[in-house]
C-alpha cells in the first residue's frame, strides 16, 4: 500500500509541485469544494512571504565567568553547565575562566570539580557568575588512602 501523506505535507508547503497526472492517479477523496480550475497542475498554491508567520527563536547569549577555590586560586577544567541540560557545558581554562552559550533570561548555572562541593547560581547579572568553591572534608585524606591501597593491591 503506498501512502501519498508525505506528498501531499510538501505540496502544502509549496515545496513540491505534482504534475496533474500524478494527481490523477491518486485515489480521490470526497472533497466538500471543487478544486480550482485557474491552475490544476498544482496541489497547493505557495503563500508570498508577507503571510507566512515567522516563528521566535530564543535569544541566545553568552555567559563569562570565573571559577575559584577556597583562596581565590583559579580552577583549571572545573565542569560549568546549564542545571538539567548535562549534553551542553564546558570546562574551565588555566585561569579558570569560562564562556557558556545559554538560551533564555536567567538560566541555572551549575559548577562541579573534583573534591569540591558543586555550586549553583541564577545568572541574572555579571556578579552572579563568579564562583568560589569549598572543598569536601575529607576528601583528599581519603583519596591518599585509596591511593596507597590501589599501588599496594598493583605491586601484589
Amino acid at each position: 500500500m503506498h501512502s501519498t501523506l508525505p506528498l501531499l505535507a510538501l505540496s502544502l508547503l509549496g515545496a513540491l509541485v505534482l504534475p496533474a497526472a500524478a494527481l490523477a492517479q491518486q485515489t480521490p477523496e470526497p472533497a466538500a469544494e471543487p478544486a480550482p480550475a485557474a491552475r490544476p497542475e498544482l496541489l497547493a498554491e505557495v503563500l508570498p512571504v508577507s503571510t507566512v508567520r515567522e516563528v521566535a527563536k530564543p535569544e541566545k547569549k553568552i555567559l563569562a565567568g570565573n571559577v575559584v577555590d577556597e583562596w581565590g586560586n583559579p580552577l583549571m577544567g572545573a565542569t560549568v553547565m546549564v542545571a538539567g541540560d548535562q549534553l551542553h557545558s564546558v570546562s574551565t581554562n588555566s585561569s579558570g575562566d569560562y564562556l557558556l552559550p545559554v538560551a533564555g533570561p536567567a538560566p541555572v548555572v551549575r559548577v562541579s570539580f573534583a573534591g569540591y562541593q558543586d555550586a549553583e547560581c541564577i545568572a541574572r547579572g555579571p556578579a552572579d557568575l563568579l564562583f568560589k568553591l569549598e572543598p569536601i572534608e575529607g576528601y583528599k585524606r581519603d583519596l591518599k588512602k585509596r591511593s596507597k591501597a590501589a599501588v599496594k593491591a598493583w605491586k601484589h
